[in-house]
């Protein structure tokens, strides 16, 4: 009965989607064939520390999101090394491949390499090898041990922030937004920055109490 409701709600609403999808198609044509002009206009029209400040955001918001990608291939790097490292120490037949594999499932999110790592972990101790899932669960301890310790640190250094404040950022993001909250968190706290050398906030406050004149961004 739910499928069949779902299936007349969708085909009922049909033509508005339809209808919204040409909107859309048609304004991002003529705003992609007119940007140029669109772009000299808001230029001209916005003052300049307006346009410091933005421009200062923007270049920040642009590092921090290469510099998070680098980071998070970084780690991903790490955790395939350390768990080829592992499975060698073990005689794991087709140590590269499983470490690869393990590597790439860390982009998973909350679960990352646990996904595959605890099911084996905990199908080796339902067939009694015992010695070989042991082993893996030292590996696999190791490794969260090796990642939360190094993912502040490298977050912080390739978004150029400071690490506690990187932590801080991650952990607020997290318990805010869940998982979106760990790219939230420190793009936040990026745009923060970069208001801040822009003298967003002073500028902000002078305004308020009457004292705008004069001002200049760094």
């Amino acid at each position: 009965t739910n499928i069949l409701s779902s299936i007349g709600s969708t085909l009922s609403n049909l033509p508005f989607f339809l209808t919204v999808l040409v909107f859309i198609t048609l304004s991002a044509f003529f705003m992609g064939f007119r940007h140029p002009r669109i772009r000299e206009g808001m230029s001209t029209l916005t003052p300049s520390r307006i346009k410091v400040t933005i421009g200062m955001v923007l270049n920040d918001i642009k590092k921090a999101l290469f510099g998070f990608v680098r980071a998070q291939l970084i780690l991903i790097s790490i955790s395939a090394l350390l768990m080829f490292i592992g499975l060698l120490i073990l005689k794991v037949p087709y140590a590269f491949t499983i470490a690869l594999l393990i590597g790439l499932s860390d982009l998973l999110p909350y679960v990352g390499v646990g996904i595959v790592i605890i099911p084996w972990i905990t199908y080796l101790f339902l067939i009694d090898n015992v010695e070989l899932g042991v082993g893996l669960s030292i590996v696999y301890g190791i490794l969260i041990i090796v990642r939360q310790v190094m993912e502040p640190r490298l977050v912080a250094s390739n978004i150029g922030l400071d690490p506690l404040l990187t932590l801080i950022a991650l952990f607020v993001g997290l318990q805010l937004f869940g998982f979106l909250g760990l790219i939230l968190g420190p793009v936040i706290l990026v745009i923060g920055n970069a208001l801040y050398r822009a003298n967003f906030f002073r500028d902000i406050w002078r305004f308020i109490v009457g004292k705008n004149e004069g001002i200049e961004p760094r």
